[in-house]
């Protein structure tokens, strides 16, 4: 009898897997999309959907990827663009924290929101977003805040946790958590024009003047928290293959200034 790894080479083409053969595989075999995914990534092939990552990842990097569980703290204007690329470029399971619902003034930036989310939970929409992007994601959508009881739980045990928090004290705890738990950290934060990126956890170092937010003072504009949210997703891919990251560094940027600057922090 055919198994589903044999069936998807002899269906394979340039060493892809299309949608179609996809949906076939999961009706002749009865299973899942993830793990007709699974399959094509142990099978040494690709889903079509990625071909255009190839030229940049190898294929043994994007099966990395769709090992990887990551988890997004924040679905507003960077998490929840964050979660988009990170779904679009091939990470496998992202766990999706946010207590709040979509409000009108997050219509300027959150690219989630619409007339028709407002008052939908962020989390969740995120979340049901990702999975028509690609059905063979593993999505959870958690609509809670993330504070010093529960944060230990939801960092053990996943490949990177990204912040995409707006208040300082959660951003420092969820840093600290991720160092006790020996769990990659990106950090991001915008304001205005400018924003900050980087994968040291030594926020405490940071935000040592008890700052509560640029954004508090300077507002937030959409073409900063995607700018931001971009360089953040390339740190998690960068974090996830092994590259060169910003463990003891700030990269500053100004959009209006059009300049960037790493800074280091110790």
């Amino acid at each position: 009898m055919k198994t589903l790894s044999s069936f998807l080479q002899e269906r394979a083409h340039e060493g892809f897997v299309g949608i179609a053969t996809i949906n076939e595989a999961m009706k002749t075999f009865t299973c899942k999309a993830r793990t007709v995914e699974k399959t094509i990534f142990e099978a040494g092939l690709t889903p079509l959907r990625y071909r255009r990552n190839q030229q940049s990842l190898t294929q043994e990097e994007q099966h990395r990827l769709f090992n990887a569980h990551v988890f997004v703290v924040g679905c507003g204007g960077l998490g929840g663009l964050i979660s988009e690329l990170l779904a679009r470029v091939g990470i496998g399971a992202l766990t999706l924290i946010d207590p709040d619902v979509y409000e009108e003034h997050n219509l300027n930036r959150q690219i989630f929101s619409s007339v028709k989310t407002l008052g939908h939970s962020k989390a969740k929409t995120v979340r049901k977003r990702l999975l028509e992007i690609n059905p063979a994601l593993h999505v959870k959508a958690i609509q809670d805040t993330l504070g010093p009881e529960n944060a230990r739980l939801f960092v053990k045990g996943k490949s990177v946790v990204v912040d995409a928090l707006d208040c300082p004290l959660t951003k420092t705890l969820l840093a600290f958590t991720c160092n006790e738990e020996k769990v990659a950290f990106v950090h991001g934060a915008i304001g205005g024009w400018m924003g900050q990126c980087s994968t040291s956890k030594n926020l405490e170092e940071v935000y040592k003047d008890g700052e509560k937010g640029a954004e508090k003072r300077s507002g937030n504009l959409p073409m900063t928290a995607a700018f931001c949210a971009c360089l953040q997703a390339s740190l998690v891919l960068k974090t996830l293959l092994g590259k060169p990251v910003l463990d003891d560094a700030l990269l500053f940027f100004d959009l209006y200034d059009m300049e960037m600057v790493e800074a280091r922090l110790f």
